[in-house]
């Protein structure tokens, strides 16, 4: 029902349900931070059919009801207990500009709902998407015909440009479809025993709109600097491959890429589906030609400028969306931007002198890289012109005082008054894993302090000790084994990664399991258990619905599932935590939580928010590293060596010094 006039809204409003909500808002363009606003506010029941359209800001003359409504709809709202939604950290976003208090409110996201109810491998979670695998084609026929329409009048990006009479109904659906969702997915959610988890997930989405809220500063000065070095660099790389082809073409052109390399008698190891010749990262880092070197790295520059730092030229503050239901395991995603995919290297913008051991490197990455892409091939035999241009990605170690390097991840930089701070787990993954396999010694193992769990594994499967010359072989050989058990990966790729054929590859594999007990037990009892039922649940109850002849993929599930749920945990109690001081959380990037804490509070409050994450209901033994980022997120200090001196002019200040024994803090071991 579409509420055309004040008298029927004055009617009707104070009628409603104010105990569980649904909403929908329909606005006049996406950006929720900046002058985009609502032109309709679509209202649903948890537990009835009943749906309504208020149109506010539609173009249309005549249609919109008066201001003093959509004030009095925002205090109605006001009062809900649960708010329900399909994505409802947008709908929430723009209502808050309008007034409405979040509070102590039930945030109910569908979408989440969803994830939990139905197969893993499930990837479009739309509202569309889902209404016609829930209850058939027919039913999101409404969604279809009002989106074409709206396309072919070029009202899509500005819904207030569209008539009430097309855009309400297809509002009051929405609510509707959602409201029908909410019900049902309700009862599949306490039928599959999720109901906890689903509890968790709804204080979760609370501490995400708030973090999402609080942003992030952005160095636009960096940025612009940043963006000028890369064109240098661009135009140097574009001089160097002009050269060495000894003629002009367009290095964004495939096709003329394809015709210099052709020329020069190189054919591409790659097709497209279509079967022709493929010049993509897979092929180019295959090829021993300087050429594809200095193409890789010119379109690699490229993707730095236009991804990562010219959306941020004109912005103070980065509001990225973090999707709690945007992964299949459980882990938490997020989009514009995706942080996920925020680079931790450095890049250097001067060329480097190659020594023989970066030579060995470079090969094991570019392996590694094929490997990542699916690759089964191996590179042998690059020219040292070649490995040269594989000098441009760095490690962790960004040096702020080197001129010739670039890091994006310095574009994050804190407030006045507040720093940011890392705190980062230590292999979670790893004990999660060891956490399943029921082995006493493993288990012991877990409960120490600055334990090389990798090295532990090479002694215990490969029968070898620190002292030997193979060990540092063997103790690669355990962790890439480890994590391919984790990840699904195949004999083949293993032997990319290892250097070795897929046979030895496998042999590797079966010592590994003979040596660390309870492995094999624990894989084969996944994999039978996927076979017999199609699911798998992890420690917190989710439950994972996974093809029948695919049951290796629950391994990854389990681990890195409940690795997720304890970081959903545990970010929850921080939030709570923080209620009581100025900082905040900020951001989630895979196993590293960003908090942004005051100058005031920065001698105590790390250490009460890392005794926080290192408790978990399951009990499992974890280790946190905290890390001063000084002066932006690419430069970390470590927090426990760190002498706290009194501020002078209302600055902050600290000097390192060796901490006490007993205050040292283990550092984590890089396993990436």
């Amino acid at each position: 029902m579409i509420i055309r006039d004040q008298d029927t809204f004055n009617k009707i409003l104070p009628t409603l349900d104010t105990h569980t909500v649904v909403v929908d808002v329909e606005t006049n363009g996406f950006d929720s931070y900046g002058n985009h606003q609502i032109c309709g506010i679509g209202i649903g029941f948890g537990n009835k059919v009943d749906s309504f359209y208020f149109p506010f800001r539609h173009q249309q003359v005549g249609v919109n009801l008066p201001n003093e409504c959509l004030i009095a709809l925002i205090a109605w709202l006001n009062k809900a207990k649960h708010l329900v939604g399909y994505n409802i950290k947008f709908d929430l976003r723009f209502l808050e500009k309008e007034g409405l208090l979040v509070g102590d409110k039930d945030l109910i996201d569908v979408l989440t709902m969803v994830r939990l109810t139905e197969s893993s491998t499930v990837k479009d979670l739309d509202l569309t998407s889902t209404i016609k695998r829930a209850y058939g084609e027919v039913h999101c026929a409404y969604d279809l015909e009002t989106k074409k329409v709206l396309r072919s009048n070029k009202w899509h990006k500005d819904f207030s440009m569209a008539p009430v009479d097309l855009l309400g109904p297809y509002c009051e659906k929405d609510v509707f479809y959602t409201a029908k969702l909410f019900n049902d997915r309700q009862n599949m959610i306490k039928k599959s025993n999720q109901k906890e988890v689903w509890k968790m997930q709804i204080e979760l989405t609370k501490v995400l709109y708030a973090m999402e809220g609080c942003g992030i500063e952005i160095d636009n000065k960096y940025v612009h600097e940043t963006m000028i070095k890369l064109e240098e660099r661009k135009n140097e790389i574009q001089n160097r491959v002009l050269e060495l082809a000894g003629k002009e073409f367009n290095l964004n052109s495939t096709q003329q890429l394809g015709e210099v390399l052709n020329d020069r008698g190189i054919l591409s190891p790659e097709k497209t589906a279509k079967g022709q010749q493929s010049w993509n990262e897979a092929a180019l880092v295959q090829i021993n030609d300087p050429i594809a070197g200095y193409v890789r790295q010119y379109r690699a520059l490229e993707k730095l400028r236009s991804t990562y730092l010219e959306p941020f030229l004109v912005k103070n503050e980065l509001h990225t969306t973090f999707c709690n239901w945007g992964t299949l395991t459980g882990r938490l995603s997020s989009r514009n931007p995706n942080l996920q995919n925020i680079p931790r290297n450095h890049f250097n913008l001067i060329d480097k002198e190659l020594t023989e051991t970066d030579k060995e490197e470079l090969k094991g990455r570019i392996n590694a890289t094929l490997a990542a892409k699916g690759q089964t091939s191996r590179v042998e035999g690059l020219s040292d012109e070649v490995l040269n241009t594989w000098t441009f990605v760095g490690d962790e170690s960004f040096d702020k005082s080197n001129e010739g390097q670039i890091s994006i991840r310095n574009l994050f930089v804190p407030r006045d008054d507040y720093w940011l701070v890392s705190f980062d787990y230590s292999q979670m993954e790893v004990r999660v894993f060891l956490s399943y396999l029921r082995n006493e010694e493993v288990n012991q193992m877990l409960t120490k302090s600055n334990v090389d769990f990798h090295g532990e594994a090479a002694k215990l499967a490969f029968n070898v000790t620190e002292d030997d010359d193979t060990f540092k072989m063997f103790r690669q050989t355990a962790k890439s084994i480890t994590f391919g058990t984790i990840y699904g990966i195949g004999n083949q790729k293993l032997g990319i990664q290892l250097g070795v054929p897929a046979q030895e590859a496998s042999n590797y594999k079966k010592r590994y399991f003979d040596g660390i007990k309870g492995s094999r037990e624990f894989f084969n009892a996944v994999v039978k258990k996927v076979e017999r039922v199609g699911q798998i649940r992890n420690k917190y109850g989710r439950v994972y619905q996974i093809p029948r002849n695919l049951g290796y993929k629950g391994i990854n599930y389990l681990v890195q599932g409940t690795s997720a749920d304890i970081l959903n945990e545990r970010m929850i109690e921080v939030h709570k935590l923080l209620q009581n001081y100025k900082s905040n959380l900020l951001l989630q990037v895979h196993d590293e939580i960003i908090c942004e804490i005051h100058k005031d509070e920065i001698d105590e409050l790390p250490s009460l928010i890392r005794d926080l994450l290192i408790e978990n209901s399951l009990g499992i033994p974890l280790e946190v590293d905290i890390e001063l980022c000084n002066p932006s997120w690419a430069v970390k200090e470590d927090y426990d060596k760190l002498n706290w001196v009194e501020p002078e002019n209302d600055k902050i200040g600290f000097i390192i010094e060796e901490p006490a024994k007993e205050k040292e803090l283990v550092h984590s071991i890089d396993w990436s």
